[in-house]
């Protein structure tokens, strides 16, 4: 008997011990008969009875307990996958422009693979999380400087301390700016000594005034400074896969804390519209802000912005080996490839189809086929697995509502979602990246930092549970609970996967404030219903930028926005109400279109 077994036997027999002394109590005519007394149980065959029903019991017992973290996965693969799956390796891709070739716009699209080198002979995949739009301009020089300025600045600019320029230059020597196709600037941002919170803070919440124009800042245009953000909460730039049962509030959050350096990436939206007036080949991108650090000053250079610069994740999509499923077993090992050296391991199972003579036919999952049967009446499952090295494997389990009686064995086609695990992490900033996709690339495609770690799910099944009894909450559970701040605290926690967060940490008060507001929606005057939010974030508790949780937290309340209501959304700071984001109030329907 192992012991755990004795465990669950020791803890049955005492319960066995417990009711038959309150049996003896209830019933002293009928204990007196058997034997019994509160204490003891005189006859032996009454005493081996009862030691085996409490060893049947405590194997049954067992066996559930044992499969309960099966069915807690299976629960989550239904109603929110991503949560149990295995986070890849991430890193920033920069293409190094050759200015000879640039000529025209190239782009890598969404989903493109990247090859980078581990060893001489192994090589890692990686696929891009969003567009490479790669323009025919590049950064010419970045600076900083203190007021009084070198220019002249636009009458509009009061109160700032200092300007950011950024000069844009076009590869050609004779193309113009007003001659080029632009929509967005996109960049990102390095910082300062590999630490980009503090200029991320600075761009978010100093910046006051924007203009694009000549060197000597007498032709310029004005652009508004909200259309100046990090893309952290841009719902087109996931990085993590989206399943379509997936709250895209707990999505938002999953993706902010796994990869923080996803509020890196910036967007000056519609730059373009303001370079069509302007006839020059180079221009000077100036961010006037209110306060610039005396100390930031040096430290701006060509290598504090990078452009054509993507996210990478380490996730691809494999066709895993051939498997023969005999039945003779309840699960068989899911393998990526027996041949390749390299470490692959099995992120998710996205296809299974059974194979044929003749053809190939799709095996369903189970729970998929609801009110139409399948042509095939196999259904499979996949289970991850952690054996005594703490070693994830995946699993493939087949089952079937019908008797086979003709079929001992069937072969499988696999297509698979797989990583390289931690393998990523050895690779080395500025190692040259090759691009996978037929696609000229005008210059060479370098690693901007090292590979992050993969996050590997929790073996806490506590911590699933939790998670499985937030998807059933809806914004009434934050908004009627008596403790707000827990309840928001608890959300943070369970999105982040961790026992502790330190962003959730740093939330001091939450207050829920019911109330009918006049709103302009789509050009007319009307009346709302909605809930303003304020919320207090302790910024010394937090680790980032108080900026960037601030606008998560925002997007994270519009989630739960109905369509005929309308949420604002307060951020400030604890023990500094001057230093707070005051969100406008969206409505439902804007949301909505």
């Amino acid at each position: 008997m192992s012991d755990q077994l004795m465990r669950y036997y020791e803890r049955e027999l005492a319960y066995i011990r417990k009711a038959l002394s309150g049996f003896a109590q209830r019933f002293p005519e009928q204990a007196e008969q058997l034997q019994l007394n509160k204490n003891s149980v005189e006859d032996p065959s009454i005493t081996r009875l009862l030691d085996g029903m409490a060893l049947l019991t405590a194997r049954t017992e067992l066996r559930l307990d044992e499969q309960l973290p099966d069915i807690l996965q299976d629960l989550l693969n239904l109603l929110y996958p991503g949560y149990c799956q295995l986070a890849p390796s991430y890193c920033p891709v920069q293409l190094e422009e050759d200015p000879e070739q640039l000529s025209e716009t190239v782009i890598l699209p969404k989903g493109s693979q990247l090859s980078l080198p581990l060893t001489e002979t192994q090589q890692a995949l990686f696929t891009t999380c969003d567009d490479l739009v790669i323009y025919p301009f590049r950064i010419q020089d970045v600076r900083a400087e203190i007021a009084p300025f070198n220019h002249e600045p636009p009458p509009g600019v009061k109160n700032a301390e200092g300007v950011i320029e950024i000069e844009l230059s076009a590869c050609d020597p004779e193309a113009l700016f007003n001659q080029l196709d632009i929509e967005h600037l996109d960049f990102y941002v390095r910082g300062f000594e590999r630490n980009a919170n503090s200029l991320m803070e600075l761009l978010l919440k100093e910046v006051q005034y924007i203009s694009v124009g000549d060197t000597s800042g007498q032709d310029y245009r004005i652009l508004d400074t909200d259309q100046l953000k990090s893309r952290i909460a841009d719902p087109e730039f996931q990085f993590l896969p989206a399943y379509l049962q997936q709250f895209t509030g707990y999505d938002l959050l999953r993706d902010y804390f796994i990869y923080p350096d996803k509020a890196a990436y910036f967007r000056l939206s519609h730059f373009g519209q303001a370079l069509k007036y302007l006839a020059h080949n180079t221009l000077v991108l100036r961010l006037y802000v209110r306060h610039l650090p005396a100390e930031f000053l040096r430290l701006f250079d060509t290598r504090v912005f990078s452009l054509n610069t993507v996210p990478a994740l380490n996730l691809f999509r494999q066709q895993g080996e051939p498997l023969n499923y005999d039945f003779s077993q309840l699960t068989m090992p899911v393998v990526a490839d027996l041949g390749d050296n390299n470490e692959i391991e099995v992120v998710s199972i996205q296809e299974i189809r059974e194979v044929l003579p003749d053809s190939e036919r799709r095996v369903v999952p189970l729970y998929e086929a609801r009110y139409q049967a399948s042509k095939n009446p196999l259904q499979w499952q996949g289970r991850q697995r952690w054996d005594e090295n703490s070693q994830r494997h995946m699993e493939l389990s087949l089952s079937s509502p019908y008797y086979l009686p003709d079929q001992d064995s069937v072969v499988l086609a696999m297509d698979l979602m797989c990583c390289n695990g931690r393998s990523p992490c050895l690779i080395a900033e500025g190692t040259e990246v090759e691009n996978l996709e037929a696609i000229d690339l005008p210059g060479e495609m370098k690693v901007v930092s090292t590979p992050s770690s993969p996050r590997y799910p929790s073996l806490d099944n506590s911590l699933y549970w939790r998670f499985i009894a937030l998807l059933n909450n809806n914004f009434a559970s934050l908004l009627q609970t008596h403790d707000p701040v827990a309840a928001l605290k608890d959300v943070l926690t369970l999105c982040s996967q961790s026992q502790l967060c330190q962003a959730a940490e740093a939330i001091r008060e939450v207050s829920y404030q019911q109330e009918v507001s006049t709103m302009n929606i789509c050009g007319q005057n009307t009346f709302a219903s909605g809930t303003r939010v304020r919320v207090t974030v302790d910024t010394d508790a937090l680790d980032g930028s108080f900026a960037v949780l601030s606008q998560v937290l925002n997007s994270f309340f519009q989630q739960f926005c109905s369509f005929d209501r309308f949420i604002q959304v307060n951020i400030s700071q604890f023990g500094n109400d001057a230093n707070q984001y005051n969100f406008p109030a969206v409505h439902g329907s804007q949301l909505c279109f």
